[in-house]
């Protein structure tokens, strides 16, 4: 039960990851490869609050989510100044830097060795120290996330997204702002990153930087290509099935010590064979 309950609200979490994600590359058509430094930073300031009892869970997940709106937006300013691949380089950039900060700042992330004993989330005095009411926690999270993608992408602000996309020129034409919208939709997708970040490090009472490096951010950006980009429920699924995916290779006998390197094989694998086969994915619109 307890297995299912943590993969449950570890999937929750990376729906909000995948929303994030998806808002930018999927919806907004901005390639970033810098959403978990961006995870990260929302991870260590709700870690940075509650291990030192500077606030309870709530107002330091508020405070993490106003922090990654900040970043996103201060990332997103001067890299909007490039376009095309040029963007990708400069997310790429920003991943790297964030990942460096991470590993050699001791003093405020704990280094390589990450963050061990982070408390668990608490609501009104209470503290949330079973797997079953942290699951519920992260769910209700997901669903609030989900309904404010849909109802975003039903506002006029996210049909002006979606002609940004398609064609920028003529939308920068019509008279409509195209950097504020950019801007604005990197503050949401900060948000929901910064909200996941705090319930994963509350979840799991310890972060590191390898969760927030490199591979973590080609690994969600499979989950948006697999699940289906610029669809809720592509957000829904890429990560339900991605994360599922690990369970299956326990089940073949190879040693323990290249199932990550296989792990990340498969990512690999399956990323290449849906941008070539199915650029739509699983639940995405047709291309």
């Amino acid at each position: 039960m307890d297995f299912w309950l943590s993969y449950l609200t570890l999937a929750s979490i990376y729906v909000l990851l995948g929303l994030s994600t998806n808002l930018l590359v999927g919806i907004a058509g901005i390639f970033s490869v810098s959403q978990a430094a961006v995870f990260g930073v929302g991870a260590y300031i709700v870690a940075y609050f509650l291990m030192n009892d500077l606030t309870s869970f709530l107002p330091a997940l508020a405070i993490a989510a106003l922090g990654c709106i900040a970043l996103n937006i201060l990332v997103t300013l001067p890299a909007l100044r490039v376009a095309g691949d040029y963007f990708v380089v400069t997310s790429f950039g920003i991943q790297l830097l964030a990942t460096a900060v991470f590993t050699n700042w001791t003093a405020g992330t704990g280094g390589a060795n990450g963050l061990p004993g982070i408390p668990a989330p608490d609501l009104a005095g209470k503290a949330l120290n079973s797997t079953s009411s942290v699951a519920a926690l992260c769910v209700g999270a997901m669903l609030l996330g989900c309904l404010i993608f849909w109802l975003v992408m039903r506002a006029p602000f996210g049909r002006l997204l979606r002609a940004i996309r398609e064609d920028e020129i003529a939308v920068a034409a019509s008279g409509k702002s195209v950097l504020r919208a950019k801007v604005s939709a990197a503050a949401l997708a900060g948000a929901f990153a910064g909200t996941a970040g705090g319930l994963y490090a509350t979840f799991l009472s310890f972060i590191d930087p390898s969760s927030f490096d490199l591979d973590a951010s080609i690994l969600l950006l499979t989950m948006v290509v697999v699940g289906g980009a610029r669809t809720l429920a592509g957000s829904i699924v890429g990560p339900f099935l991605l994360l599922a995916l690990p369970q299956l290779l326990t089940l073949v006998a190879i040693p323990t010590t290249v199932a990550a390197a296989a792990r990340q094989l498969l990512y690999g694998v399956l990323l290449i064979s849906f941008m070539v086969f199915r650029p739509q994915g699983l639940a995405g619109e047709k291309l």
